[in-house]
C-alpha cells in the first residue's frame, strides 16, 4: 500500500478510531503555535498546505539572528565554516532489519502514524507520545542530520537520504523533543502526556527548514566550541580543520557532543529518495533474495 500526506489522518481515523497514533500532521503544534503568538485571534488551526512555508519563514529569521549572535568569526572560526559548507553533514535513517521488507513492500518510509494504519507495526512506536503533543511527532519520519552513521540505537539497517531532494518538506531541531523537554525545560517527560503552549513555542525557537539546515549546522558547532575551555577548544577545532573527509568530520562533531540535528519529515519518504540502502553484510543475500528488493537491487548494498 502506497501512502503520501493526503488524507493521512483520515485513514488512521477511519482504520483506528480509538489509537493514539491518529494525530496531527507533522508540526502543526509548532505552526499553531506561531499563529498563537500574535495574540490577534488567529485561529490556530493552519491548514498543512501553509504550515510549511510558516515555519520557513521562521526559520529564516532565526538563521539571521543566530548569525548576528555569533558574530564577528575568528579566523580560527572562519576556516571551520569554510570546512563545514564543503563537507554537509550526512542525513540518516535508520530502521531494524526485521522491518526492512515491508518498508519494501510499501515503496516509502513511513511516519508511525501510517505504519499503524497500514499495519507494518503493531507495537507500540519508538517515538514518545509527548512528541506528538509537542510537535505532532507521530505524522513525521525521523532522521539524523551530522554524523556518517546516523544513530545506531535506531536499528541496523541505513538509509541514506538526499537532503536536497527532501529540503522543501523537512525541518530539524537541536535534539529530540524527549530531550529538549528533560534538559531545556526540566519537565518529568516519563511522567508526561501533553506539553504546554509555552513549551511548544520554547521548542519552535530550536526549529530550522531544510533549506537552512546546511547554513545552521556550522553555527551550530561554533558555538559549541566556544563553550569550551580555551585548550580544549584550540585542539578540538585543530583536530576538525585536519579531518581527512566527512565522515571522520562529523564523527569528531558527533563524540565530542559539538552539534547534532533530529530532522522530521513530513508523513513518508517515497524509497526512489534514497540514495543507497546499506545491510549488515550478513543479512544482504537474504534481501536481496526478497522479490520486494528487486525494484532497489542498485542501490541494496
Amino acid at each position: 500500500m502506497k501512502f503520501t500526506s493526503l488524507g493521512a489522518a483520515l485513514l488512521c481515523l477511519a482504520l483506528f478510531p480509538a489509537a493514539a497514533l491518529c494525530g496531527e500532521y507533522c508540526s502543526a503544534p509548532l505552526a499553531a503555535a506561531q499563529a498563537g503568538g500574535f495574540t490577534l485571534g488567529l485561529s490556530t488551526a493552519v491548514p498543512e498546505e501553509k504550515a510549511f512555508r510558516l515555519l520557513e519563514a521562521g526559520s529564516s529569521a532565526r538563521l539571521a539572528q543566530l548569525r548576528l549572535l555569533l558574530e564577528p568569526f575568528s579566523a580560527e572560526e572562519e576556516a571551520l565554516l569554510k570546512k563545514a559548507a564543503l563537507l554537509p553533514p550526512y542525513l540518516v535513517t535508520r530502521v531494524k532489519f526485521d522491518k526492512l521488507r515491508s518498508i519494501l513492500s510499501g515503496g516509502a518510509l513511513l511516519s508511525p502514524e501510517l505504519a499503524f494504519a497500514s499495519g507494518a507495526i503493531k507495537e507500540k512506536p519508538f517515538t514518545p507520545a509527548i512528541e506528538a503533543s509537542l510537535f505532532g511527532g507521530h505524522g513525521c519520519v525521523f532522521a539524523s542530520y551530522g554524523p556518517y552513521t546516523g544513530r545506531l540505537r535506531y536499528g541496523d539497517v541505513v538509509f541514506r537520504l538526499d537532503h536536497m531532494k527532501l529540503a522543501g518538506r523537512s525541518w530539524g531541531s537541536f535534539s529530540s523533543g524527549w530531550h529538549f523537554l528533560r534538559n531545556s525545560r526540566g519537565l518529568p517527560v516519563e511522567k508526561l502526556e501533553e506539553v504546554s503552549p509555552d513549551d511548544i513555542a520554547a521548542f519552535t525557537g530550536t526549529v530550522f527548514a531544510g533549506r537552512d539546515l546546511p547554513a545552521v549546522y556550522p553555527l551550530m558547532i561554533i558555538s559549541f566550541l566556544r563553550a569550551r575551555p580555551e585548550e580544549e577548544r584550540r585542539a578540538l577545532a585543530a583536530g576538525l580543520l585536519s579531518a581527512p573527509d566527512g565522515p571522520s568530520f562529523y564523527a569528531i562533531v558527533d563524540d565530542k557532543r559539538l552539534g547534532y540535528m533530529e530532522v522530521k519529515i513530513n508523513s513518508s519518504v517515497p524509497l526512489d529518495l534514497a540514495a543507497a540502502l546499506e545491510v549488515p553484510p550478513g543479512l544482504l543475500a537474504e534481501a536481496l533474495s526478497w522479490p520486494e528488493a528487486a525494484a532497489y537491487k542498485d542501490r541494496i548494498r
